[in-house]
């Protein structure tokens, strides 16, 4: 009976339906006082911001088999603040999940969108000055957060020196462009010299890679193009779509998280299936 229940739950025709955003709306209203895990909620959409969330919450526990018990997760874009603001929230229960801490950053303008760079920049959807944020506001909303304002090409090349982040386990894209997203991919640069401000492997999320016909999003144009020059024009570090939620379809975001591969980085060969592969193992013994 639970595996009927739970497999309903879990499918996209529940999650579609009039039922399935009813019960969400239940696990909100009802999460602090029926104690659901934070998993659960996520899981079940049940959050604001899940694919935030989702990425959050596996980075901080990366981050903790690694020994670590601070991260960085950055938003690139943050235009109004509302996923800035989010990751701020959400923090405080990766904190209370994991015992690791989370240090939120945002890289932003402050002004809007700049000039498109050319046609990889979907001049036809995007224009410059759109997206502003009232850095006042959101700095009052949530003052832990750690702005960067600026235009990228500049803010990124000093970022590491000047606020020695912890390692950097998220990273959430909405840069709309193709010269941002570029742009904001230099923070790679460092990891030769700088490993410390990394994990191995990061969590990401690229808001601009799905959308509608008039976007008409694909590997030529845009943030897609991006990934696709970073990953032809060296091998240290390699972006690709995950492999394990794109066949969960009830997932909205599965398709717009990624993962970067920091293959150079000291610790990308440590081990950390302990548990996990030992459980595997064990189905996989001869039955007598």
């Amino acid at each position: 009976m639970k595996a009927l229940v739970s497999r309903l739950l879990y499918s996209r025709e529940f999650r579609n339906s009039m039922a399935g955003a009813m019960t969400r709306r239940l696990i909100q209203a009802t999460a602090k006082r029926m104690n659901y895990s934070v998993d659960f909620q996520v899981d079940m959409l049940a959050v604001e911001r899940p694919h935030y969330a989702w990425c959050m919450l596996n980075a901080a526990r990366l981050g903790r088999l690694l020994g670590h018990d601070r991260i960085s997760a950055i938003e690139f874009g943050v235009a109004g603040g509302n996923g800035l603001a989010y990751m701020c929230d959400f923090a405080e229960e990766v904190k209370k999940v994991t015992g690791v801490t989370v240090d939120c950053y945002g890289f932003d303008t402050g002004a809007g969108m700049p000039e498109p760079e050319g046609a990889y920049d979907l001049p036809y959807w995007f224009a410059a000055k759109q997206y502003k944020m009232d850095k006042d506001a959101l700095q009052a909303r949530v003052p832990q957060a750690k702005l960067v304002i600026g235009d990228i090409r500049e803010t990124i090349a000093g970022f590491l020196e000047t606020h020695k982040p912890a390692p950097i386990g998220v990273m959430f894209n909405d840069t709309d462009y193709h010269s941002s997203t570029r742009e904001s991919f230099r923070i790679f640069d460092a990891v030769a010299e700088q490993p410390e401000h990394f994990l191995p492997r990061i969590f990401m999320y690229f808001d601009d890679v799905l959308g509608s016909e008039l976007e008409m999003y694909g590997e030529h144009n845009g943030q897609l193009r991006a990934i696709a020059e970073l990953n032809d024009s060296q091998q240290a570090v390699r972006i690709h779509r995950n492999q394990n939620l794109i066949h969960q379809d009830y997932l909205p975001y599965r398709h717009q998280i990624y993962y970067g591969h920091l293959f150079e980085h000291p610790d990308y060969n440590t081990y950390i299936g302990e548990g996990r592969q030992e459980a595997i193992e064990g189905l996989l013994k001869l039955k007598t």
